[in-house]
């Protein structure tokens, strides 16, 4: 919230680079929530102060504790503050309670250390040792999850560069079709197609969810990036899909995702669920209410819908 009493004097460029957000985030932020109200210049160009760049870390903290931007976007900056401070005390005392917290926090910190020093094999031992370690969902909730947020914001704020980004979500993407490589499941197992839709060109989120769905049972068509409408809904007829799984992450703003979403549900069978997830979603929620589809906030939240999908599981099934 802009004060006329404090000079705008921050472009684009210095907020993202301070506060850890793209560019295309902040805009979707301003836009769809009022987040902050940056001045003009006569150009057109946005500027920010101080006070605005404050509110944005604040945001920034709360969704990065699990928070819907949605859901904080309209607090003043005591609400978010004392949010941010509760949330903080909750995950420390989380970490007391949790046997392994140590241990994965010595995972994420030797699997960034390697990314910044450039050395996949490092990378890929730590890896490799935390699923060997660690149960299935904690490693993927709690490792690759951290790991690629992580990633992702020090290289949109300039922090990481290209190469390093790259060096790792290779590794990464290696590591993911490692721990798929498992016994074929059985003749009944239901299907779910995963990927990313067309424009939509970041799918290690999508890996992370295919991942997640092979835990759990189910026979994975995985499509990978930037896949059209027709083709998702083509794949879907042919694999007999329960589910179609889609992950949107990057662009956020993108005027010809909500009518490939409305194709994709017009194309599908009546009968397949269309589930959607990533770090994009809340920038098209109005569309995905329109077509019915699941949003999920999680991989925990991915493994709950599945189970309730899931026809091999009995209503009263304890493992639902």
């Amino acid at each position: 919230m802009t004060s006329s009493a404090e000079p705008a004097i921050h472009p684009v460029r210095v907020v993202a680079r301070r506060t850890g957000l793209t560019p295309d985030l902040l805009r979707a932020w301003e836009r769809r929530y009022g987040a902050v109200h940056p001045a003009r210049t006569p150009g057109g160009q946005r500027h920010y102060t101080d006070s605005d760049i404050e509110r944005l870390r604040l945001l920034e903290r709360a969704t990065a504790g699990g928070r819907q931007i949605g859901q904080v976007a309209q607090l003043a900056n005591e609400e978010l503050q004392e949010l941010v401070a509760a949330d903080s005390r909750a995950n420390r005392q989380g970490d007391v309670e949790d046997p392994d917290g140590a241990t994965i926090s010595v995972f994420l910190t030797e699997a960034l250390a390697a990314v910044e020093q450039f050395d996949a094999t490092a990378l890929e031992r730590t890896l490799r040792t935390a699923t060997l370690r660690l149960s299935a969902d904690d490693v993927l909730d709690r490792v690759f999850g951290p790991l690629l947020l992580t990633i992702g914001a020090r290289w949109h704020a300039g922090q990481l560069a290209p190469a390093n980004e790259h060096l790792a979500t290779t590794t990464i993407r290696r590591v993911l079709t490692w721990m798929t490589e498992s016994p074929p499941v059985g003749a009944d197992a239901p299907v779910v197609v995963v990927g990313t839709p067309a424009a939509q060109m970041h799918d290690l989120g999508a890996m992370l969810a295919a991942t997640a769905a092979s835990g759990q049972g189910w026979r994975v068509v995985y499509l990978g990036a930037n896949l059209p409408a027709a083709e998702f809904a083509r794949a879907a007829r042919i694999a007999d899909a329960s589910v179609v799984a889609l992950s949107i992450v990057y662009p956020v703003d993108d005027r010809q995702l909500p009518d490939e979403l409305r194709a994709l549900r017009v194309a599908l069978p009546r009968a397949t669920k269309l589930v959607v997830g990533g770090a994009g979603i809340a920038s098209y929620e109005g569309v995905l209410d329109e077509i019915g589809a699941r949003r999920v906030e999680s991989l925990a939240g991915l493994r709950a819908h599945l189970r309730e999908l899931d026809p091999r599981l009995a209503p009263g099934d304890p493992t639902r």
